[in-house]
């Protein structure tokens, strides 16, 4: 392999605990009920305008307005890349591999989370969403992805956090990798057929970093 290529969201980036604080500021600003956690593991895979949507129904300009002005207030200090991210970064591009994200968060929140890691002079190239482009998993973006880094599919891996992710990689041709760390639903994950699972990155170093 020559790339391995990362999704966001409960895969690098922890945004679990956030976005649970975020729907329930905005809750209470909407003076409406609360989502449960259980719901919004159930929803988490929606497109981001439709996941909240179901929960906050009706005007979405103000929906978005408010779940945007909490997420300004708390991104920079709320949100953390799983333990053991970075060093396994390094150790793969210290390896050889060429590394990339591709993701289904929108640009905006996407290109600011990364700059705000650090980590993004790690990777060689990274794609959030973008209007016009399908959502996962529709495997259009993560060949835009493969395209740009002149990598054919066969020499990729492509590694996330939900079945969408591992039928994204089957149908682009690519290798897939469960990162199970960060899962919401680790049976769907694994129903899909993972070529590669690994409980923390860590592991990935001890399997692909040779």
């Amino acid at each position: 392999m020559k790339a391995i290529i990362f999704d966001w969201d409960l895969t690098l980036w922890n945004s679990w605990d956030t976005h649970l604080e975020l729907l329930r500021q905005t809750a209470v600003a909407l003076r409406v009920h609360q989502p449960e956690s259980s719901q919004v593991a159930d929803r988490y895979s929606m497109p981001f305008l439709q996941h909240l949507e179901s929960f906050f129904p009706g005007d979405q300009q103000r929906v978005m307005d408010t779940y945007l002005g909490f997420y300004r207030q708390i991104v920079t200090h709320m949100p953390k890349l799983y333990p053991g991210v970075t060093e396994t970064l390094g150790r793969l591009k210290e390896s050889g591999y060429r590394l990339a994200v591709f993701s289904d968060k929108r640009q905006a929140f996407g290109d600011a989370e990364l700059e705000q890691t650090g980590i993004g002079g790690l990777m060689d190239y990274s794609l959030f969403l973008v209007d016009g482009r399908p959502y996962k998993p529709d495997p259009l973006g993560l060949l835009q992805v493969l395209d740009a880094m002149g990598v054919p599919p066969d020499q990729a891996l492509y590694v996330g956090d939900t079945g969408d992710d591992m039928e994204c990689a089957h149908r682009a041709g690519v290798k897939s990798g469960a990162a199970l760390w960060g899962a919401l639903n680790r049976e769907k994950v694994l129903a899909a057929g993972p070529g590669f699972r690994w409980e923390h990155p860590g592991q990935m170093v001890e399997l692909l970093a040779q």
